[in-house]
């Protein structure tokens, strides 16, 4: 009996370790297309935040105040960086979620970047044209100015000129 209890034993231990080899296996894809998607999505988010980045750059090269883009960009940072901490611990649900709320930020600060761009150029070109209108006027002002003071300068000179009288020089020959 003790011979017949232990071959159980060994069959039972056998089917035992067939079975946690079958489980490992059978999990094993589908935590690899998890942790795929998982990582896709972190990917995505970086960038997400890339873009975000260079579109902030490009509104703070056209004059924008970028601070508050800057902070969100700061917080969209964290979370992703949240996202690559989950995803290298296998939590890849986790990941994902907060990737897609670092592609939301990272979305949302490429299109507010955008419209601060946009603004900020436009007033650019409104101050442009307000400097070159009061330089123009500038202009004209002091050519105006300039042939006034002549005319006066000339007319000063032709009246002296005229109550002169002619002065005869002698020949010493």
């Amino acid at each position: 009996m003790s011979g017949l209890c232990n071959r159980r034993l060994k069959d039972f231990a056998w089917l035992l370790m067939v079975l946690m080899i079958a489980g490992l296996l059978a999990k094993g894809p589908v935590q690899v297309r998890g942790a795929d998607e998982a990582s896709s999505s972190v990917a995505e988010a970086d960038a997400a935040i890339r873009q975000a980045f260079n579109a902030t750059l490009d509104a703070e090269r056209a004059g924008a105040n970028i601070s508050g883009l800057i902070l969100r960009l700061n917080e969209a940072g964290s979370i992703l960086g949240e996202a690559d901490i989950a995803l290298e611990y296998g939590n890849s649900t986790e990941a994902v979620s907060e990737a897609y709320e670092c592609i939301g930020i990272a979305q949302s600060v490429s299109s507010d970047a955008d419209v601060l761009k946009t603004s900020a150029l436009s007033e650019a070109k409104a101050g442009l044209q307000e400097y070159l209108v009061f330089s123009l006027a500038g202009v004209a002002v002091f050519v105006v100015d300039l042939v006034v003071v002549w005319m006066w300068f000339k007319s000063r000179y032709v009246r002296k000129m005229w109550g002169r009288k002619p002065e005869v020089a002698r020949d010493e020959a």
